[in-house]
């Protein structure tokens, strides 16, 4: 799926972010060389990361590595805190580890608390919880550090590692040649979804039959390929009613919905509220940030 590169701005010398996202909007597919940190508060938040699509629930944490591409569906009457920063916001010399060598700690543990220990979750809430108010004062910049550092040292000593192949080349290599077959149907949702997309004809793509391709999508992604279509359709849709006045007619054809009340009875199931009240609502939102 193509992504674009998300420079964070930096407000402070501390190349370090913290922030609340309450998931009005989608996230379009994109990747940075910052970690970043999500922490789950409320609701339920979708993550597209790593060829699947992973629902954290209040208490949920994932951690996305550097240069990973990932993206965010819609996720009405939720509440994420985002974490991000630099690992050169570290003193390497000091812990006498390269930037390469932390870094490695963010692709080698399990990202999804859910594979975590209870005692570790709680853990990493807590330091989250306090770093998240440790960044509200600009000037608190040694509290910052010293939670970042908390963090870290949590990583590394209480994260699992990721679950390992057990020298099985062949299971490795499935892997790898499954990640490569789901991007090529996302690349392939990414240049037609505006379109008909039928089941025979995305399974054509990878010369499968219907029937099998179901199967592998929902082992693969943890998501049927129809609902993870009309996730990505939806969140087409929700870029186009901020960022354009088309009427939605014009919205739900560019979007790849079949008729205005399919899109208005889908966005509305999932967003639980109307495209146009949707429109108007985000609308107001961005003339309250400006005001």
């Amino acid at each position: 799926m193509s992504t674009y590169i998300e420079i964070p701005p930096w407000h402070e010398p501390l190349t370090f972010r913290a922030f609340p996202d309450l998931g009005l909007g989608p996230v379009a597919p994109h990747r940075h060389k910052e970690i970043e940190i999500i922490q789950a508060v409320a609701g339920a938040i979708r993550i597209g990361v790593a060829g699947r699509v992973v629902q954290l629930n209040a208490g949920d944490i994932f951690l996305i590595a550097s240069g990973q591409p990932h993206y965010f569906l819609p996720a009405p009457n939720s509440l994420r805190n985002v974490y991000q920063f630099d690992l050169g916001v570290f003193d390497t010399q000091a812990m006498q580890r390269s930037v390469s060598d932390l870094a490695r700690l963010f692709t080698t543990r399990r990202p999804c608390s859910q594979d975590w220990p209870r005692a570790t979750v709680a853990a990493f809430n807590r330091v989250l919880n306090a770093l998240f108010a440790a960044a509200q004062d600009p000037l608190n910049r040694l509290a910052v550090l010293g939670h970042l550092y908390l963090l870290l040292d949590l990583l590394d000593q209480a994260v699992p590692p990721c679950a390992a192949p057990a020298g099985d080349d062949g299971a490795a290599l499935r892997a790898k040649t499954a990640m490569q077959q789901l991007n090529t149907i996302y690349d392939y949702i990414d240049d037609h979804y505006e379109s008909e997309i039928t089941l025979t004809g995305i399974a054509s793509v990878l010369g499968f039959n219907p029937q099998y391709f179901a199967r592998f999508f929902k082992k693969n992604t943890g998501t049927t390929f129809g609902r993870f279509l009309t996730d990505y359709r939806l969140m087409k849709a929700c870029f186009l009613l901020v960022d354009s006045d088309d009427p939605m007619p014009i919205v739900a054809a560019t979007c790849g919905f079949g008729s205005v009340k399919t899109f208005h009875h889908a966005f509305k199931a999932y967003m639980g509220v109307a495209p146009l009240s949707y429109r108007h609502r985000m609308h107001q939102a961005a003339t309250d940030a400006q005001a």
